[in-house]
């Protein structure tokens, strides 16, 4: 009796991963761009954004997607990112099927993901795992949300979806970005990704021009200004003619929050501009002499 209900929810479970990955497939694309290499993509939005890799785009025209139901759509590049090395294609459809959205920040370790993706003329591949891990890379100086996945990526399946147990998107699949390990690029930072490959044609990010350190602030400065925060991040390098040295930053001055979120370590610092675009006007708040100040920037 024991080994038949054993048997029955290994059955049913089996059953649930394949409708998971039958109702994701018909979000996910083959991207052809002419040449023998071939990557997966997602489709982002139902009016036809699909969102892939760069480095499985090598050509900027004559691309081409397929989906699930076998047609084929031809696709216009709309921007690239080489940081994350995302790029955004578009197609002339409606009504695609564009996978729901997940939280990569939500996602626990240790739970069961999916990667679901089209490599080559295959049809579907599908790897089953846990979400192992979840880290940064610094590229040019920022912070890049990755997701660590002992589910085996395979030739193709770059730019595949990385999916929970409700079939929601995790992230974005990328060997490349990963040197050939498992990862997945957050869906948070492919939202910003797309946002600002759709306003400009490539991600243009905040940008400060400093560099700092993590410092203590005394218990005595934090007893006078009634501050609950224990560290700070020291300046102690402006760029020439940067948004800090046009707002105003100093060497010395110290950086406690942006926007009223809490910086408490140089990453801190890199996440939040990170979230933020060129042009955009956040209020920092730092210590100077003694002092608490507020002093808004407009990031380059």
């Amino acid at each position: 009796m024991g080994q038949e209900t054993t048997g029955s929810t290994l059955a049913a479970f089996s059953e649930e991963l394949a409708g998971i990955v039958e109702r994701v497939a018909h979000s996910v694309v083959r991207v052809d761009d002419g040449t023998r290499l071939t990557a997966s993509g997602v489709i982002w939005s139902a009016d036809g954004l699909i969102l892939t890799t760069s480095h499985g785009t090598e050509r900027d025209h004559d691309l081409a997607i397929e989906l699930g139901d076998g047609s084929r759509h031809n696709a216009t590049l709309l921007g690239r990112d080489e940081e994350t090395d995302f790029a955004l294609l578009k197609v002339d459809a409606a009504g695609l099927p564009a996978l729901e959205r997940g939280s990569d920040e939500a996602a626990k370790l240790g739970s069961l993901v999916l990667a679901v993706a089209r490599p080559g003329n295959f049809g579907v591949g599908a790897t089953l795992g846990i979400l192992s891990g979840r880290s940064a890379s610094q590229r040019g100086g920022r912070d890049e949300a990755i997701l660590h996945t002992d589910a085996a990526f395979h030739f193709g399946f770059s730019g595949s979806a990385l999916v929970d147990m409700q079939g929601r998107i995790l992230g974005i699949n990328n060997l490349a970005f990963g040197r050939g390990k498992s990862v997945a690029l957050g869906v948070s930072i492919a939202e910003h990704t797309v946002e600002s490959l759709l306003k400009h044609g490539h991600n243009r990010r905040g940008y400060l021009g400093i560099r700092t350190q993590l410092v203590p602030i005394t218990e005595s400065l934090r007893t006078t200004l009634t501050l609950a925060q224990e560290q700070g991040l020291l300046v102690f390098a402006v760029e020439a003619d940067s948004p800090a040295e046009k707002a105003g930053i100093v060497l010395g001055d110290t950086l406690l929050a942006v926007n009223n979120q809490p910086l408490n370590d140089v990453d801190d610092l890199r996440r939040t501009l990170r979230t933020l675009h060129a042009g955009e006007t956040v209020t920092l708040s730092l210590l100077r002499g003694g002092e608490l100040k507020p002093l808004p920037v407009t990031l380059g």
